[in-house]
């Protein structure tokens, strides 16, 4: 049998002693539990309440993440690891912050740019030696998480190649399919100029943004990039819109829940649509970051108010 996300297998393992649905509600419950720890991370010194019922319904009412809720998937949990890797190792809690790194890297299609942008951080700090050093923990990480996996079934690896090449196609909402779609062949020109443009800009903003913010962006950015997701991986895009909507001045708080709002509703008339398909909801990330990209331009320009 194929093996899917093999660090986060040997990490849930307990799960598997569970009867089918006593484990999806435990894994619901766990979700939820995922989503609040995100938004207190993310929230870090802001103590409003009304920001905290504001971004809370960002995050729970975000279709995506009803979505993901809905379907029991992981990316709630590598968005959650990110975040806490990060301020690990902003607190030279280098070990643990790569575990987190490992078991996040069961959606490796998100996390992309998040390590390459962490990559830049170590290698900022030390230099190469440091970098090698990085990786070196998150692998070591990755192989005691999939221990439990090559125990228990040994010839994971072929078959998990095998289930991935023989995978029937589907339309994802990525760039790349929506490229194809419009353009044909030249689509995946298109597609090309713009994995290395959003790389570019990822370089950029680690250059110009803090440590925190340049890895938000990253997260959010990834999706751009991948040629494998599904609408509710767009959980993804929520660290860097929160980080985004906390500090901005009240026009621009009210900019961003309109924005939102758009997003929401015409979000649920595609899922509403009687041949809804995922790929309809390609836009979205673009969408969320480009709002961001405004909000960060123009406060950047003004002071608050």
């Amino acid at each position: 049998p194929a093996a899917w996300l093999p660090m986060s297998i040997g990490f849930f393992a307990p799960l598997g002693w569970l009867s089918e649905e006593v484990a999806l509600r435990s894994w619901f419950l766990v979700s939820l539990v995922e989503m609040a720890l995100v938004i207190l991370l993310v929230r870090q010194g802001n103590r409003s309440v009304a920001n905290l019922f504001l971004v809370s319904i960002f995050a729970f009412g975000f279709p995506s993440t009803i979505y993901h809720l809905l379907l029991c998937q992981f990316s709630i949990t590598t968005t959650l690891c990110v975040v806490m890797a990060l301020f690990l190792i902003l607190k030279e809690k280098h070990w643990l912050g790569a575990f987190l790194l490992a078991l996040g890297l069961s959606k490796l299609h998100l996390m992309t740019l998040p390590m390459l942008g962490l990559s830049l951080f170590y290698f900022h700090r030390s230099g190469i030696k440091s970098v090698f050093a990085f990786w070196g923990r998150v692998f070591a990480a990755c192989l005691v998480l999939c221990l439990p996996l090559f125990i228990a079934y040994p010839n994971w690896i072929p078959d998990a190649i095998q289930s991935m090449t023989s995978n029937a196609p589907w339309a994802f909402p990525t760039l790349q399919k929506f490229f194809v779609y419009t353009f044909g062949s030249f689509g995946m020109v298109l597609w090309g100029i713009s994995i290395v443009l959003t790389v570019l800009l990822s370089l950029f903003l680690w250059k110009r943004l803090d440590t925190v913010s340049a890895t938000f962006w990253n997260l959010g950015l990834a999706l751009l990039i991948s040629p494998y997701i599904g609408s509710w991986d767009f959980v993804t895009l929520l660290p860097l819109w929160l980080h985004t909507f906390l500090p901005a001045s009240r026009r621009w708080k009210v900019f961003m829940a309109v924005s939102y709002g758009i997003a929401w509703f015409l979000m649920a008339r595609i899922q509403g649509l009687e041949e809804s398909h995922n790929h309809y909801f390609w836009w979205v990330p673009l969408w969320f970051l480009a709002t961001s990209a405004i909000v960060t331009w123009r406060q950047g320009m003004s002071d608050p108010e």
